[in-house]
This record gives C-alpha cells, structure tokens and sequence, in this order.
C-alpha cells in the first residue's frame, strides 16, 4: 500500500509539472503574438511618420515645401531648383511622385512607399501639420515661408 502511494504522489508531481509548463509555454506563446502584433502596429504607423517627416526636412528652403488641394485631395508638394516631389495618398497607400521641375504630374503613376490609411495634411506660416494613420504629428520648417 506504502509503495502505491509513493507511485501516485510521484506521478501526481510529474503531472503538476507538465502542466506548469504547458502553462507557462502558453503565457509565452500570448506574450510573443501581442508583441509581433504591437511591433506591426509601430512599424504600420510610425514609419510612414519618420520618412514623411525625413522628406520634408530634406526639402526645408524657402518655398522648398507647400501643401495643396488636388481634386479634394491634399497633397505635401516638395520642390527643388530641378524637380517636384509629390507625397499623397492614394489606394489606402502612401505614394510619391518625382517629376521635372514644373511638369504637370500625373498622379496615378507615382510610386507606392507604403500602406496608409489615414493622410492629412495643413500648413500654418513655418509649420506642416500632418496625421497620418491616426498619427497627429507637425514639422518646423526652418527656412520659412516666402512673402
């Protein structure tokens, strides 16, 4: 009888222990889902933030930026002495548009950055306002605004 209970106390444990690790295992297996879900969540969202921003300061001179109104459409326009770069959205997908200086753009062939489903923009005299993605997010523009 003293030998049975040792056998059943001995497999009681290993039970026990098989079953901590099958919950451990699945508390880490949640963990690592909510952190590749969380990881897409900020690369979804905050890259289409960083390039735009990246790209409005690449183009930071005085009449360098400007946002207009295309067909109910807002558009950030950035210009150089030898081209225009036009950032839209369109197709729930970030695009861009390089074109020659004063060309008239055609905007179904620009070229898709990335996925976005939200895209405002404003500017303010020195100051580009934009939300992308649900992202509320402004840009200084260092050089200003021409008169």
């Amino acid at each position: 009888m003293m030998k049975n209970a040792g056998v059943f106390f001995s497999l009681s444990l290993m039970l026990l222990f098989v079953l901590c690790c099958f919950m451990l295992l699945n508390i880490q297996i949640e963990d690592y889902s909510m952190l590749q879900r969380r990881t897409k969540n900020d690369f979804e969202t905050y890259t289409p933030v960083l390039y735009v921003t990246n790209k409005i300061h690449s183009y930071d001179e005085v009449n360098g930026v400007s946002v207009e109104n295309r067909d109910g459409q807002k558009i950030i326009k950035l210009s150089d002495t030898k081209s225009d770069t036009y950032l839209y959205r369109d197709k729930s997908k970030l695009m861009e548009l390089c074109i020659i200086k004063d060309m008239q753009p055609d905007f179904s062939t620009g070229q898709a950055l990335m996925a976005c489903d939200d895209f405002d923009v404003k500017q303010d005299e020195n100051r580009i306002i934009c939300e992308i993605n649900g992202v509320e997010f402004y840009v200084e523009l260092r050089s200003g605004v021409a008169s």
